[in-house]
């Protein structure tokens, strides 16, 4: 191994102090070789902070340092003795510090001796509290003269402007004609104080600039501006060629906030800000006005009059404006041209569009590549979306409610009192059936959105009245699938095995124009849970809907719904209060918020996605083909045949279920029982009225019935003066039932009374502390010595069932508890709420904590019994991190699907980031051995053998299928989203010719030719963005089609 060469840093000899006390150094690092006969130069960063002191007097930085080869009289540098001795470089090696950059707060607060610039700061600040250089008035630059003959006083500030020049009065009012919002502090000879452009006398026309006849407006007129509520005096235009008050506001790009006489106007770039501003951090308009109240006035004394509700008015005119416009609307009067159901929504350019981003031949298609084309969607609920019976339809109707997200409100409402009563209206239903209802207009809501993208469909939002009813998921789905216009739609629901029953007879139940034909309907729709929701259900309700074995899907896993939730929720607060129509417009304004987010980061995703799944796709692949090596090709072709038979036909036996044979503890007791009573009939008595199965069998419930009571002592059930008295009563039974056991444990264990005199004594112990010595208590030579009757292998039998009784009940819990706490996390608010579902959830960990203790008990019994064998397999020792839900990670957390470092990030949470690089989730196959136990043995022939391999086998293909859809999908998503954005953008370029006014149709034009350019630049980015991945090009589907014909050929 080399010697590792020294690095220095070499500086100039002569220096300024100024360069010295900026501590900013040059340098090149300087390098020996390994065998020390060349010195390497290398540069670095010309701004080098180190520490004051560390460079000697006299040194500077060495811009002019060159590389010194052998030949040069300046080499020599072979020892660190001449290294030593060489004036003009400093030995020590430099670290390298960038103290301004690495920590800027310390650098500013200062650190150890030094002061730092906090204070340089502070009197900087007080400085412009001041008139600065001129401590007192003195006259304005202008040099004009007032009414006394004296030079005019620059005694006004303003705030806004750079350099905070001190002018006149009359300079002020001219250099502010433009800039009427400025805000103004006047100098009173002690300190400045503020004062208006109005007192100053400003005043601001409106209409043309050679009006000859103004109107003065409002006494109190008021402008809301991104730095307060200011009284303005305005003149509006009064000759012949005026218009109204509020055109001449809205052409100066004040948004007024009444139609006729208005007295407060916002601006636009408030009401940008504020639009901004809430759909990123869902700040509510209330804490916004509040802060520019406080910008005006912070101590309250001389806040102008609230205009909160008129600023409320005017926001929400805004939102509609601005939602029509966006839509390419420019003229909401001719019928030919409004807007219809849905049409203000942006839609998903990466879901398929018939006749925009499809090919020509798409419905003919090869069938193995026709998931290309499917329509995945998701629904679910939202409770925490609640709406107060606040206003009503009459009084606050949506500006847009039908048009954009929310279903048309009359028709929902009509179809949703045919299911509810005639004679019940929404307002009674609203305080009925439960206390939890009391008040509210709407319990939630419910959404549907594309599944693989997350956008929130047109028409695809609906309140519910009375929870998650079918009545109201029905209108929701067929509203945003109509018209349906693709082949096969997959459509992910937490409940979708109970809705999608009867679905299509309650279809005939919505408005017609909704519905679908039926033929269609039947072989369009499948339905599929959400991969977090799935482990939850039955599996042989989860395994027909998985995501995971569901053909056409890829990795989609119908949670994007609940991530949606995460950054919907956020508004909930200040939706609750609203009116019907003021909710429905401002929830329609954050779901296009959310679609927009979506829209333009789909470059990003898409490229992250793919690039995971071909890594994902390549491992899973070769993972699969390791396993084929060790399965013949004729169970290849059988299991195949049986995945491919019942994914065409749900009805046949499910292939990804695995049967087991095992008996159940009651199944083996009742067994037990009844070959005893065989044999009693054949002449085999017992010595004892008791059999042997039936001594085993009251001494495991003796066992159970003790640590039951070990454990309400642990949990402190058993802890009150009131349970005292049950404690004692249940020990007295225990121990009646003990010395009934100990007299026909002396009958079947010879010997049993002598051994208990020698090692026990249990008159000094509680019930549920005496041993109760099975024969598993021995060991093999004292078990044969003593038991009798075959009471070890009965007690072995019953061990194992036991074992897996034990298993069944902890996975059933855990399911339970896994749902319970999902519930909890997504749905339940309040403390008191919240303290009744931790207190479920306490429970059921008592729960599974007895089960667990339960099967450790039984398996450590079995294991002295038989000793090590087969049975181990599957029957494995059950470790802390093992006992967790479907749904847990191995530290015991559920990973929740909203985990965003914020709502509408696309950044990952670290909870979710270490979960994938752990590899969580069916698609990467982590999961608790608890879930996966079939009774593997070592035998060839052994159907429990075969069934475990056949399951494996066909999960591990059914990985390789999704991945390998995923990589297609997301290729076939790359291109649609190109294909979309080039007709979206020569739909803008052909409304940029109107037909309206030259005015009016030069704006329409201009915006549309605007709003085509983003989208070209849209174009241009993903089209770079995606130029490094794999192209969604013909190979990639000819690769997938060999694996479809390596299949058939198995």
């Amino acid at each position: 191994m080399g010697k590792k060469r020294r690095r220095y840093q070499a500086y100039r000899e002569s220096s300024s102090e100024d360069e010295l006390d900026s501590r900013t150094i040059n340098t090149r690092i300087v390098a020996i070789s390994v065998d020390r006969r060349r010195v390497l130069t290398v540069s670095s960063s010309p701004i080098k902070m180190l520490p004051r002191g560390s460079i000697a007097a006299g040194v500077e930085p060495n811009h002019g340092l060159h590389a010194i080869s052998e030949g040069d009289p300046d080499f020599g540098f072979h020892s660190d003795h001449d290294l030593n001795g060489t004036d003009n470089v400093i030995v020590r090696p430099m670290a390298k510090r960038y103290q301004a950059s690495d920590a800027p707060l310390q650098e500013w607060a200062g650190r150890g001796d030094r002061s730092g610039f906090h204070q340089e700061y502070l009197l900087e600040d007080l400085r412009l509290e001041s008139r600065g250089e001129a401590d007192s008035a003195s006259p304005c630059l202008c040099g004009e003269l007032d009414e006394d003959g004296e030079k005019k006083e620059d005694v006004y500030r303003c705030e806004d402007c750079f350099g905070l020049v001190l002018l006149c009065r009359e300079c002020c009012i001219a250099q502010h004609q433009q800039l009427p919002l400025h805000i103004i502090k006047m100098w009173n000879g002690r300190f400045f104080q503020r004062t208006t452009l109005k007192e100053l006398g400003l005043v601001v026309r409106l209409g043309h600039s050679d009006c000859v006849c103004p109107e003065r407006g409002h006494v109190h007129f008021l402008v809301i501006h991104v730095n307060g509520v200011h009284h303005v005096n305005v003149t509006f235009c009064g000759c012949e060629r005026r218009i109204s008050h509020r055109q001449q506001l809205l052409r100066s790009d004040w948004y007024p906030s009444t139609v006729y006489q208005p007295q407060t106007a916002c601006t636009r770039r408030v009401l940008e800000h504020f639009h901004v501003l809430t759909l990123s951090s869902k700040v509510s308009a209330l804490e916004y006005y509040k802060s520019l109240e406080r910008l005006t006035d912070n101590t309250g004394i001389e806040t102008p009059k609230s205009r909160y509700a008129a600023f409320l008015r005017m926001v929400r005119q805004y939102r509609h404006t601005l939602m029509v416009k966006r839509a390419g609307f420019s003229n909401l009067e001719d019928e030919n041209v409004t807007p219809r159901a849905g049409d203000l929504a942006l839609t998903c350019p990466a879901c398929p569009h018939p006749s925009i981003n499809l090919p020509d031949n798409w419905e003919s298609v090869d069938p193995s590549m026709r998931f290309l084309y499917f329509l995945i969607l998701a629904m679910d609920a939202n409770f925490r979306l609640k709406n107060r019976l606040r206003s009503s339809d009459t009084a606050d109707p949506g500006l847009h409610t039908g048009l954009a997200y929310f279903v048309p409100n009359e028709e929902y409402k009509s179809h949703i009192l045919k299911h509810i009563s005639s004679c019940s209206g929404f307002k009674s239903l609203a305080h009925a059936e439960t206390k939890f209802l009391n008040g509210l207009r709407a319990t939630g809501v419910g959404l549907c959105i594309c599944a693989r993208h997350e956008f929130v469909r047109p028409n695809g939002a609906g309140d519910l009245q009375k929870g998650e009813q079918y009545c109201n998921m029905d209108y929701i789905f067929f509203s945003s699938l109509a018209p349906l216009l693709v082949l096969t739609v997959i459509i992910s629901y937490d409940i979708a095995c109970q809705w999608k029953l009867n679905l299509l007879k309650r279809m005939a139940e919505i408005p017609e124009h909704l519905q679908v034909p039926l033929t269609t309907a039947t072989l369009a729709f499948i339905f599929g849970i959400p991969k977090f929701h799935c482990p939850a259900h039955d599996i042989k309700c989860a395994t027909p809907h998985s995501l995971n074995l569901m053909p056409g899907v890829g990795r989609t896993d119908g949670e994007g719904i609940e991530r949606n939730w995460a950054e919907m929720n956020r508004v909930a607060n200040s939706t609750k209060e609203m009116g019907p129509g003021s909710r429905h417009d401002t929830l329609d304004d954050h779901f296009g918020h959310h679609n927009w987010r979506k829209y333009v980061g789909l470059g990003t995703l898409l490229k992250v996605k793919l690039r995971l799944a071909i890594v994902e796709r390549d491992r899973q692949k070769a993972a699969w083909e390791e396993f084929n090596n060790v399965v013949s090709d004729t169970q290849q072709g059988e299991w195949l045949k049986l995945a491919e038979d019942w994914e065409c036909d749900k009805n046949l036996p499910n292939p990804y279920i695995n049967v087991k044979h095992a008996l159940t503890e009651a199944q083996v007791r009742t067994q037990l029982i009844d070959d005893e009573k065989s044999a009693a009939a054949l002449g085999n008595a017992h010595p004892h009225e008791t059999t042997p199965s039936e001594f085993i069998i009251l001494a495991l419930t003796l066992e159970e019935s003790q640590r039951r009571v070990k454990l309400d002592l642990a949990n402190g059930f058993l802890a009150k003066d009131s349970q005292r008295v049950t404690l004692q009563q249940r020990r007295m039974v225990l121990q009646r039932q003990i010395e009934r056991l100990r007299s026909i444990q002396s009958v079947y264990m010879v010997g049993i009374e002598s051994w208990l005199a020698e090692v026990a004594n249990e008159s000094l112990e509680e019930p549920e502390d005496i041993n109760l010595w099975f024969p598993s208590s021995f060991t093999r030579i004292r078990r044969t010595e003593m038991c009798r009757n075959d009471i070890a292998d009965i007690e072995a039998k019953l061990r194992e069932s036991q074992c897996r009784d034990a298993l069944n009940k902890l996975g059933n819990q855990l399911r339970t508890k896994t749902h319970c706490i999902k519930q909890r996390n997504t749905n339940i608010r309040g403390q008191r709420a919240n303290t009744r579902a931790n207190a479920l959830i306490d429970r059921l960990t008592t729960k599974i904590d007895a089960s667990a203790a339960k099967y450790r008990a039984a398996r450590k019994a079995l294991w002295k019994l038989r000793g090590d064998g087969d049975w181990m397999h599957e029957l494995r020792e059950l470790k802390p991190d093992d006992i967790r839900g479907p749904g847990e990670s191995a530290s015991g957390e559920i990973e929740e699907e909203n985990g965003k470092v914020r709502a509408g990030s696309r950044r990952r949470s670290k909870k979710a980031t270490e979960a994938t690089r752990r590899g969580l989730g069916e698609g990467y196959k982590t999961i608790s051995w608890i879930w996966t136990i079939g009774g593997v043995t070592n035998g060839d022939d052994d159907l429990t053998l075969n069934n475990a391999l056949r399951v494996e086998w066909l999960k591990a293909r059914a990985r390789v299928k999704r991945w390998g859809e995923e990589v297609l999908l997301l290729k076939e998503e790359m291109r649609r989203v190109l294909e979309f954005l080039r007709w979206k953008k020569s739909w803008w370029e052909v409304r940029s010719t109107s037909t309206s006014e030259a005015v009016i149709g030069r704006g329409i034009g201009a915006y549309a030719l605007r709003q085509a350019d983003v989208h070209g630049r849209l174009l241009i980015h993903f089209t770079n963005l995606w130029s490094a991945e794999e192209s969604p090009d013909v190979s990639a589907q000819e690769d997938f089609l060999e694996d479809e014909d390596d299949e058939d050929d198995a």
